[in-house]
């Protein structure tokens, strides 16, 4: 209920923002006041942010949400973490309609209870890298056997990985279906620049 409050507030003060600017006699005071009470509230709605946890450590927490095919938010005893799935690369989201297809497939393979998380590393971007597991399956690993991504060669050497990827391919499967830069994502990031 609170979280609800404060998302109307800020969607109103962001309104008021946009309004005070369109006003030809608009004061620069008001406009500042404006945009410390947006920041404020902004902040006041971010979840806190968990210490980054070792590589090896285990961990058992909660997904909050599904970014795309291979990046979740999980809600863990001390805060949230922001997880990139270990040894995989799902199409982004821009790749029609691969990524929102990868997201789903992840979003089904995880479930609205716990996960185990095996730390492998923490990414550039400050991402927990880990292996997920929903009761003993690796849930990356599923998603490249059901063919939503595709192992990542540069980070994984796992054979099982590979020999999951061989069976998808055979069976056309997800990303395997069609060809194209689907099939290789980091490609498609070349290609794509942010």
């Amino acid at each position: 209920m609170k979280r609800d409050i404060l998302k109307w507030v800020q969607s109103f003060l962001r309104k008021e923002l946009r309004n005070t600017r369109r006003r030809k006699r608009s004061s620069p005071i008001i406009i500042a006041v404006l945009v410390i009470a947006v920041f404020a509230v902004s902040r006041l709605l971010e979840e806190p942010k968990a210490p980054l946890p070792a590589k090896g450590s285990e961990l058992v927490c909660d997904v909050s949400k599904v970014s795309d095919g291979d990046t979740v938010r999980v809600s863990c005893e001390n805060g949230t973490l922001s997880i990139r799935v270990y040894g995989i690369d799902a199409p982004e989201m821009g790749q029609k309609p691969w990524g929102d297809e990868s997201r789903q497939g992840l979003q089904a393979l995880l479930p609205s209870s716990s996960v185990r998380l095996a730390v492998q590393d923490i990414d550039r971007y400050n991402r927990v890298v880990a292996q997920l597991y929903v009761s003993d399956q690796d849930v990356g690993l599923e998603m490249v056997r059901q063919g939503y991504a595709a192992v990542y060669e540069q980070y994984n050497r796992f054979p099982i990985y590979q020999q999951a990827q061989a069976e998808a391919k055979r069976g056309q499967l997800g990303i395997w279906a069609t060809p194209g830069a689907q099939q290789t994502p980091w490609e498609w990031r070349k290609l794509n620049p942010r």
